[in-house]
């Protein structure tokens, strides 16, 4: 993801590199900071996918029973792919301002992050623009999926399969196979510098990988939620005049919200990259420290995605909260109990720890 957002041509790129090194001084700072960030936010957000993923699957009612969290997976699962291999080869960089290749093939090391990274923000992008349309139809069209299992299957199956491997063979070819030279890696920069489809192969191609890779995927996913918060709203207004539909009403409202604060944050967190992306077209002064702040803010929706999906997650946040509240019974304290011996007529005080064991079966 830490790319430019629309390559310049090959004759650009001397001068694009000299305004990259001028403003290099004014990130270190930055840098720095990014790194604390994504640090403090990586630990609990890998806790909070795996916190999640498990529930996903050893829930029934969160899963099987419930279609609607099956996209929501997708998504969890792309951002924990995210913060769990992505952001960790990029913290030893924002610490140290430089890499040290320690590994017998760092240039394939190279060519694999730079498709993984690549790969992964493509592949998210895509995976929201799909969970946008499928909660559209599922909230407003649910006969269409529901009653026929090929279009059940291809939506959620086919859909996303297509999805990564397309994505999977555009980076494969862009990056490993495309026909250009590709001068060694510098290992100072973060995911060794660019593939060389970005300095020195077709404008055509370069605009391309950005448009289908990026651009479109946001585009679809923008007009995918204004055409379901629109229709949302209509219906809204359509039960206050009618009680009857009530029913109708919370269905929808329940399965609105839990998408909410997943496109809150996706449109927060990405809409400043593109709009810098858009920006440097006309001026490459933009691909230096703006992009910079945006880019490394876009990470922040991978580091965030688990506990915007927790926060609409009912049945996993009352599990949570009993085991926490059971983890809290389970410190030892000491209670008098009275018991009365069956042979003797006196009242006998014993001292006995209340555990919590057994309690914690079933979570």
């Amino acid at each position: 993801m830490l790319r430019d957002m629309f390559s310049n041509t090959t004759n650009d790129v001397d001068n694009s590199t000299s305004i990259i090194a001028d403003a290099s001084a004014s990130m270190l700072i930055p840098t720095r900071v990014v790194f604390y960030i994504f640090l403090l936010l990586d630990i609990p957000s890998v806790i909070c996918s795996l916190i999640l993923l498990y529930y996903f699957i050893r829930l029934p009612e969160v899963h099987y029973h419930n279609e609607s969290n099956q996209i929501i997976i997708y998504l969890l699962i792309g951002s924990f792919l995210v913060t769990s291999l992505d952001i960790p080869l990029m913290l030893p960089y924002l610490h140290n301002y430089s890499y040290i290749p320690s590994m017998a093939h760092p240039n394939i090391f190279c060519i694999f992050w730079i498709m993984y990274d690549y790969g992964m923000y493509s592949i998210n992008l895509w995976l929201m623009t799909l969970a946008c349309l499928e909660r559209y139809l599922r909230i407003f069209f649910k006969q269409l999926i529901t009653h026929n299992a090929k279009r059940h299957f291809f939506l959620y199956y086919v859909s996303a399969i297509t999805i990564v491997l397309f994505v999977f063979f555009w980076y494969l070819y862009l990056i490993a196979l495309y026909p250009c030279e590709q001068s060694q890696f510098d290992f100072t920069q973060i995911l060794c510098g660019f593939p060389c489809y970005k300095t020195v192969g077709s404008v055509t191609i370069q605009n391309t990988d950005w448009a289908i890779a990026d651009l479109l995927p946001l585009f679809l996913s923008i007009l995918f939620i204004f055409i379901l918060f629109s229709h949302v709203f209509y219906q809204r207004h359509r039960v206050s005049k009618h009680l009857t539909q009530q029913n109708i009403w919370k269905r929808t409202r329940k399965m609105f919200l839990q998408l909410l604060p997943i496109t809150i944050i996706f449109l927060v967190f990405n809409m400043p990259l593109i709009i810098v992306g858009l920006l440097a077209i006309s001026n490459p002064w933009y691909n230096t420290t703006p992009y910079f702040y945006v880019n490394s803010l876009s990470y922040c929706l991978s580091l965030c995605m688990p506990f915007a999906i927790l926060s609409r997650q009912s049945v996993i946040q009352k599990r949570l909260a009993t085991l926490l509240r059971l983890r809290r019974l389970n410190r030892t304290r000491p209670t008098n109990i009275s018991v009365m011996p069956l042979r003797l007529g006196n009242t006998v005080t014993v001292r006995r720890s209340i555990l919590a064991t057994g309690m914690l079966d079933g979570l």
